[in-house]
């Protein structure tokens, strides 16, 4: 049984000061972006002693899984090996050298937008992503260069969707949680109701960050409406800036962690052959049946349902 598996990280943009505001404020600038980023003028080239690489953003569509009514937008980030410097065969014996390759072959890494909920799904391709967070940093650099070449004000933030599972495990696992210290992204197209009101006041006053450390030695509370469980289910859905920070009591000892860096991961067995066919002729239905099947994993993660098959 085949397996394609891919990772969640929310879409965050970030306002950067300028004279001449321009952010990215609608689902037609976020494809603006991804759409200019598809092109050569932004490919990142790294040059090494023993390597080169080139990544880059192609093939960056728009579409709709008109079954669900989800907007959605499709691309390849792909990583390649432009030329490699070590031993090589010649006529005369083994010399060593540089091999270039032109083309070059790439690792691609399919990536596709629910513009509902302003989630990426990533496909976990381990060549790629076991370079831990360099792809990241390029991914977001690619998209912050077409932005500024659009002269968008917004900067492109991944914050990686948590593994709820295994939060809310060690969650449980504490007698009392005594602080709470995180900061919230606030605009955002996936806010719970209970924060509406909160958002809306923050939004008239131009705030878009919200520090947050709760503090209680008799515990706070964890209830389902509470501000800090409220704020822990943001915080895992990606609404975050940097780490989340939890304190607390357990079996009588102070204890803590951290949500920082891992990512929720869905796995979609059985449809690697639509994948496969998607290379081999372009096969729109079969793209739309994986879309569907990516859309519905991530409502089931962010809504705290069942991950199982």
């Amino acid at each position: 049984m085949s397996v394609t598996i891919f990772r969640l990280y929310r879409i965050n943009f970030v306002d950067r000061q300028n004279l001449f505001e321009k952010p990215v404020v609608s689902n037609e600038d976020v494809f603006d972006v991804f759409l200019a980023a598809a092109h050569e003028r932004y490919d990142i080239i790294k040059s090494r002693p023993r390597s080169g690489v080139r990544w880059s953003i192609r093939d960056v569509s728009q579409d709709s899984v008109a079954l669900i009514e989800r907007p959605y937008i499709a691309g390849i980030f792909s990583h390649e090996t432009t030329y490699r410097r070590g031993p090589i065969v010649i006529p005369e014996g083994v010399v060593f050298g540089t091999s270039e390759i032109n083309p070059p072959m790439a690792s691609p890494v399919r990536f596709y937008i629910d513009l509902t909920r302003h989630i990426v799904a990533i496909e976990d391709v381990p060549s790629v992503m076991q370079q831990k967070t360099g792809w990241q940093n390029i991914f977001q650099l690619i998209l912050n260069s077409a932005a500024h070449g659009l002269s968008y004000t917004s900067l492109v933030d991944l914050e990686p969707i948590a593994p709820r599972q295994i939060v809310e495990e060690r969650l449980r696992s504490f007698d009392r949680i005594t602080r709470l210290r995180l900061t919230l992204r606030i605009p955002n197209p996936d806010l719970m109701p209970e924060f509406k009101k909160l958002f809306d006041e923050l939004e008239e006053s131009g705030i878009r960050e919200l520090t947050e450390d709760m503090r209680s030695e008799r515990g706070l509370k964890m209830e389902a409406n509470s501000i800090p469980r409220m704020s822990i289910d943001m915080a895992m859905n990606g609404y975050r800036k940097g780490s989340v920070h939890v304190y607390g009591q357990r079996n009588g000892k102070a204890e803590r962690f951290t949500i920082a860096d891992d990512v929720a991961r869905i796995d979609l067995r059985d449809l690697r052959s639509y994948a496969e066919g998607m290379e081999a002729a372009a096969d729109k239905k079969g793209e739309k049946r994986l879309l569907k099947a990516i859309i519905e994993r991530i409502d089931e993660t962010l809504e705290g349902r069942s991950e199982s098959n």
